[in-house]
């Protein structure tokens, strides 16, 4: 691990940029794969668990239970919908290249 860290780090040579670009091409084609299946995951359990919450909310008997589970309804939606934005957040950021401007290079590799 801290070969591979030490390799990162060491830029100042073709080879040094070369290898911060692969890892970043890795790492962002990895997210391109990884993320459609993370807000998948993500909308499933909300799904699922808006249900059984609002089952819960039709089999209360009292106005207390009613609003317990209204709060939990209201509460799961926002939970969802944050996380949906954090992952469309962090998928556009890289998907947008923003992260590979932060390693600038001329066009023979060096690093400026």
């Amino acid at each position: 691990m801290n070969t591979f860290i030490n390799l990162l780090a060491d830029t100042s040579t073709d080879s040094g940029n070369t290898i911060v670009n692969s890892a970043y091409d890795a790492f962002q084609n990895v997210v391109h794969i990884v993320m459609p299946v993370i807000i998948a995951i993500i909308l499933t359990v909300g799904i699922v668990y808006g249900i059984l919450l609002g089952i819960r909310f039709a089999k209360a008997e009292d106005t207390e239970g009613r609003e317990k589970a209204k709060q939990q309804l209201i509460n799961m939606v926002i939970g969802v919908v944050v996380a949906a934005v954090i992952a469309a957040i962090v998928y556009a950021v890289l998907a947008s290249g923003a992260i590979r401007s932060l390693f600038p290079t001329s066009q023979s590799g060096e690093k400026l």
